[in-house]
Parts: structure tokens; sequence; C-alpha cells
């Protein structure tokens, strides 16, 4: 099966660019993201950043149905010409197709000084943080500058503090919040508050009802059954197992049929619902 020759022959290629499967570490050590200095006052540190989060997501490639080749996509222009990556340059929406033209140089001349430097300008307790403000945390590690950085890891570990600065990453500058995690400094990237959703706003939730006293000890019972320690490895991508089994099925000519769960019984009305699910956990 010509399609199924393909599929291998792209996993052997991932194998030696030093991508891992699921259950190995990376052949490679994580790239460098940013690089530059924690700086506090006249203290200067130098860091590289690496990114924490490994990819698991499911991915596809788009083929071709009928030669079973991957699709490629180039660079059209509205007049329908291809166009190299050296004849492109930035615009500055301005509306109504019109555009500020700027070249890369002038983009990167305006880089401000967060573009390799963090100043850690004040430091605040980590735990009084909005955690909804968090975008994406990198991990940092000492760039031969392995004294200072202990000293710094020692202080944040033992005062609960983190500390807040600036940094410029994919030509944007952003709050970002340096602080201690598990004998490590990390560097989380944090949103503006313009970015985040004021839910105070809608009038729908000023004018919720208030809850009936017996829903509410019902539910209130639900959420004490239900309550325990956090454990991450009891989360599954199921989808991703999902995929994968049909992927192997595929690979040996047989197509996977998936479980199929019988649909629990609807509840009548709120009460109901909650009294039904008080039972069922006991």
């Amino acid at each position: 099966m010509p399609d199924v020759v393909h599929l291998t022959e792209e996993r052997a290629e991932r194998k030696e660019e030093g991508a891992s499967g699921e259950d190995s570490m990376p052949s490679v050590p994580p790239r460098t993201i940013w690089s530059g200095n924690l700086r506090i006052g006249l203290v200067n540190i130098p860091v590289k950043a690496l990114s924490m989060i490994r990819n698991t997501r499911i991915s596809f490639r788009m083929i071709h149905r009928s030669c079973k080749t991957p699709i490629s996509f180039k660079r059209i222009c509205q007049e329908g010409d291809e166009v190299p990556l050296a004849d492109t340059v930035y615009g500055y929406p301005l509306g109504k197709g019109k555009y500020v033209i700027l070249e890369k140089k002038e983009i990167e001349g305006m880089l401000p000084e967060s573009k390799n430097t963090i100043a850690l300008d004040r430091f605040v307790n980590f735990f009084e943080v909005d955690p909804h403000y968090f975008e994406k945390t990198y991990l940092l590690l000492p760039d031969r500058s392995e004294d200072a950085y202990s000293l710094l890891r020692s202080v944040m570990e033992k005062t609960g503090k983190a500390g807040i600065g600036k940094i410029t990453m994919h030509s944007r500058e952003s709050p970002v919040m340096v602080h201690y995690y598990r004998r490590a400094i990390v560097a989380t990237i944090m949103k503006y508050p313009d970015e985040v959703l004021d839910s105070e706003g809608y009038a729908v939730l000023k004018e919720l009802p208030v809850p009936l006293e017996k829903e509410l000890q019902l539910a209130m019972e639900i959420v004490k059954d239900l309550s325990g320690d956090l454990d991450f490895d009891a989360y599954k991508d199921e989808y991703r197992e999902r995929i994968e089994v049909l992927v192997r099925s595929k690979m040996e000519g047989v197509v996977a049929v998936p479980d199929t769960k019988k649909a629990k019984p609807a509840a009548k009305s709120l009460m109901e619902a909650l009294r039904m699910t008080a039972e069922s956990l006991k």
C-alpha cells in the first residue's frame, strides 16, 4: 500500500532529526529559544531559555489523494505571482487595503532593551499572581553564570518571591515573571491586562438566579465526594490514542472500529440529575 510506505518513511526521517516517541526522551537537547541576561540593579546573570513544553499533539500532513505525495504551499501575491522570500517586505495595515511598508532591518532596529535583557525591577509573592495572566513558561539555564544563578535561585526558593520585568521574544515585548520551579529558575511570559477578558461586564452573569438550597446541598455533596489530590497521570489524551490505534490498524490492513459507549439516561430536571449523580458516587 503506497500510503503506508510514505507514512513509515516520514516517521524514519523524524527519528533521524532527533524527534522522540511517546516513551523516549529527545536524542538531542532542546534548542535555545532566547539568550540574554537577568539584571537586578548592577548584577547581570547570563542565561539561555529553553522551552519546557514537549509537543505531543497529533499532527497530520495534507496528502494528494491520487499520488499519495505531500502537498506544499507557495507564497502567492494577490496578482497571482509566486513570491520568493527575498522579495518580501512587511506591511503595517492602515485599512482599506493600504499599508505602510517596512523592511526587516527597520523593524529589528526598533527592538527594545528587553530583546536581550530582563530587568527585574520588582519582586512579588508568587502565589498572589493571577494565573489567568500566564501564557508560556521557559526553563532558564545558567550561561557561564553558575554562581550568580545559584544565588538568585536560593533567594527565590527561600522567600517565595518572583521577579517581574519585560522580555522581547518572537517580535513581541511582554511582561515576564521570573521564579523558582523544581531546582531551576524559569521565566513565565504573561499577558497584558487588556488581553484578559473581564467577565464582570456581562449582564447575563449578573442576572443569574439564586440556587435552591436543596440543589446547592446536593451539588456540594458531589464536589466533596469527588475531591482529592491532583493526579495528572489519570488524564490521558484519548483522541491521540485512538488516532494511533487507527494508524496502526491501517498499516496492518485492518480498519479499527471505535468502541461505542452506551449513552447515559437523560435526567428530566436539574434536581434529578444532581440526585442521580450523588447516588452513583456512593
